[in-house]
């Protein structure tokens, strides 16, 4: 039977600094970012109508087969040292959240996320957001 797949994502969303600022301030490599008030792109650099509302900025951290709750436990002790900086940036009224593409095999599957390990996430102010992909195959 194959293995589910999962990738994870920290994303963060501010009102008001800047992405570099974010960046800088964390030891992961960053994906996709923007500045508050910038001209909106899609993710290929097409311009888009408006301008963005707020920062963001994507760091990717993990990608593999096993169960996403064991993947979310991992990406929470990657992030641990940073909680402090988290809580803060949702103190000025910013978003951290572990973005979770959970690719199913194919059939039912399911997973358990802890009470311990959502405390944890809550201790850190990172939020979970999962989106399940049923069905999904390898070319994805």
């Amino acid at each position: 039977m194959d293995r589910d797949r999962t990738r994870i994502s920290l994303r963060i969303r501010h009102p008001s600094r800047p992405a570099a600022e974010l960046c800088e301030a964390l030891p992961f490599a960053p994906g996709r970012t923007w500045d508050v008030g910038a001209p909106r792109t899609s993710p290929k650099g097409m311009p888009l109508p408006g301008c963005n509302a707020d920062t963001y900025a994507t760091f990717p951290l993990s990608e593999g087969t096993g169960w996403p709750a064991e993947a979310v436990a991992a990406a929470a002790e990657r992030v641990a040292p940073h909680g402090e900086r988290f809580l803060a940036w949702r103190a000025e009224g910013g978003t951290v959240a572990f973005f979770v593409g959970w690719f199913m095999a194919g059939g039912n599957s399911g997973d358990l996320f802890e009470p311990g390990l959502l405390a944890r996430l809550g201790a850190l102010g990172v939020g979970l957001s999962l989106d399940i992909y049923a069905g999904a195959d390898e070319e994805q």
